[in-house]
């Protein structure tokens, strides 16, 4: 018997079909069913050579069901990938799909020297075989494409936009840019994001460190300013009110959470630092809404 997918989008979560009458909700992070999966890495499908972390699309099992999928795994030792980055990727993704965000599904994915022997001769052989062990990865979601330059958004694509947008400022994501760095696709109506290595860009000592990350300065607005949408977002209305109050969701609870799904090879104090940062920002999260409509004006 073949069962087909397909993605519906119901009140800001996504469920999976797998056959009439039967739907499985896109759980947060915080609902006692998710699990974080475990790939096993089994072939690669091709390298992505225009990525800076020259990622790679691969065929994978997850190892609690069994299932096999395509993914796309980010070597721990590719440009610009470290422990830290992919922490950084995982944290970020757990919080975006708190906030019903359209994030790609995290994975962590095992490399291991038999799945990099089936690679010798070709693309991203050199990093996959100095990056055994486990690596952030996310499930592969076809159907998907690049904006064009100077594209109008229809509604469902600016309501996007605008979370998006409050997303980033949020956790101090610079790296969404207009030039060749969306780090976001879209299928005409969703926009699925990724690529958040760079994100809490406090935890790096080229940026320079917001003590009061709820209030936007001049060195943030130089960041922001550089934003996808910040052009298409600027002087017109705005809804941010209901979207920045929903980051009370990010709370203890939360990080518990987040602290248990980390591989405990992992584990340092990069999670406090960023928590403790966000934190902050949520206590002070009426004057952070003000700043929101305010760099945009």
């Amino acid at each position: 018997m073949i069962i087909q997918f397909c993605f519906v989008t119901v009140n800001l979560q996504t469920l999976y079909i797998l056959s009439p009458g039967i739907a499985l909700i896109m759980l947060k992070i915080t609902d006692k069913d998710y699990f974080l999966p475990i790939i096993e890495a089994l072939y690669g499908i091709k390298s992505y050579d225009t990525g800076t972390t020259q990622p790679m699309q691969i065929a994978g099992v997850c190892t609690k069901t069994g299932v096999k999928d395509t993914y796309v795994v980010k070597y721990l030792n590719s440009p610009r990938m470290s422990i830290k980055a992919s922490t950084s990727e995982l944290v970020a993704a757990f919080i975006a799909r708190q906030l019903d965000l359209h994030v790609v599904e995290p994975a962590i994915i095992n490399v291991s020297e038999l799945f990099v022997d089936t690679l010798r001769g070709k693309d991203g052989f050199k990093f996959a075989s100095n990056s055994i062990g486990l690596n952030y990865g996310c499930k592969y979601v076809p159907g998907y494409f690049e904006f064009v330059r100077n594209q109008e958004l229809n509604d469902a694509q600016f309501a996007a936009a605008e979370h998006i947008f409050a997303f980033d400022v949020f956790i101090s994501n610079p790296d969404r840019g207009p030039q060749g760095k969306q780090n976001m696709l879209t299928n005409g109506k969703k926009i699925l994001i990724f690529d958040h290595e760079l994100a809490f860009s406090f935890l790096y000592d080229i940026f320079v460190k917001n003590p009061t990350p709820w209030l936007i300065g001049e060195n943030d607005r130089a960041v922001i300013q550089k934003h996808f949408f910040y052009h298409t977002l600027k002087e017109k209305d705005h809804k941010f009110d209901e979207f920045v109050e929903r980051l009370t969701i990010i709370d203890e609870t939360f990080w518990e959470r987040v602290t248990s799904l980390i591989p405990p090879e992992w584990q340092s104090d990069q999670i406090n630092e960023i928590k403790t940062n966000l934190a902050s920002l949520i206590e002070h999260r009426s004057i952070f809404l003000q700043e929101l409509y305010k760099v945009l004006s």
